[in-house]
């Protein structure tokens, strides 16, 4: 039986697992990133897996990875919160030493495809996945494959929503990830309750709020609207189907979607959302799964 390796490579963990043809989970592995920050060490890591992995038979292996990939080259631009990767050819430094076809994704772009094969969208042919965590990272499914250019499409995070606002990590301004992140949420929750000390989570933040505090209650609002307006513009490009949300901070779905939905009805066009679902993502290995997923279809497109 053929299979597929798929790597999830975060900032905290790196997730590798086989899959069958069909996305099967058949094995895992779960390694800190703390020792993988230098490329040696990290190649080496993949090495090692491989070499777990190798009694499988595996016809190739996907990436998705934090960063700006050249999908086609498999080449990383730079990894926005990973140093030591700018411009590094990835996909020939693996090949040469694994063996296999290597193919690289961004990691957002991954997780749409499982969603979309396996989870919240199955079935749907049009589709939105945001992660919601320390940023905003995106993916656009259409007609089942991943929205791509020559670069690792769909940087949702970094479309520009004002004009002059606040510093991005991508080095522009005004980004949407500025005003969704978790990292904004804290810093507004902390500014509200105008702390000093300590250092409240998002989880923290949406307790508060379902205990009815006044200011968790304004960053979650603020949060929507944000959200909101953004999600309209896109709905308004796309006309998708389903939105999926995943990431951390979509623990707090219950609470934050009515509110986005009712911003959206106020700044989509109408005929837009008679079949819209906003929905939470469903796969624990979506990031594994996904990339195996990569893996598999570029094999398939090479054989058709």
């Amino acid at each position: 039986m053929k299979t597929y390796l798929g790597i999830d490579w975060g900032g905290t963990f790196l997730k590798a697992g086989i899959t069958d043809g069909k996305g099967k989970l058949i094995r895992k592995e779960v390694i800190s990133s703390s020792q993988l920050k230098k490329k040696d060490a990290f190649l080496a890591k993949i090495k090692e897996l491989f070499g777990i992995f190798k009694n499988y038979s595996i016809a190739g292996l996907g990436i998705g990875a934090p960063g700006i990939i050249n999908v086609k080259q498999g080449f990383i631009y730079y990894l926005p919160n990973i140093d030591g990767w700018k411009n590094y050819p990835l996909k020939i430094t693996l090949e040469k030493m694994l063996g296999l076809p290597v193919f690289l994704e961004n990691d957002a772009n991954v997780f749409a495809l499982a969603e979309a094969r396996l989870g919240a969208a199955r079935g749907k042919s049009r589709v939105i996945l945001l992660t919601l965590g320390t940023g905003l990272g995106g993916g656009i499914i259409l007609d089942g494959k991943i929205l791509q250019g020559e670069n690792s499409a769909c940087e949702l995070g970094h479309i520009p929503v004002v004009l002059d606002g606040k510093k991005c990590s991508c080095g522009s301004k005004g980004c949407i990830e500025t005003f969704v992140g978790s990292k904004h949420l804290i810093e507004r929750y902390r500014k509200l309750k105008k702390k000093k000390g300590g250092e409240p989570q998002v989880h923290d933040i949406l307790s508060k709020a379902l205990e009815g505090e006044k200011e968790a209650l304004i960053v979650w609002e603020e949060f929507s609207y944000s959200l909101g307006r953004f999600l309209a513009g896109m709905i308004n490009v796309f006309n998708p189907e389903i939105i999926v949300f995943g990431g951390g901070v979509s623990g707090a779905f219950k609470l934050f979607k009515p509110l986005v939905w009712s911003v959206i009805k106020d700044h989509a066009m109408w005929p837009h959302l008679k079949k819209l679902q906003l929905v939470k993502a469903k796969l624990k290995d979506a990031g594994i799964i996904g990339a195996a997923f990569l893996a598999k279809d570029n094999l398939d497109d090479r054989r058709g």
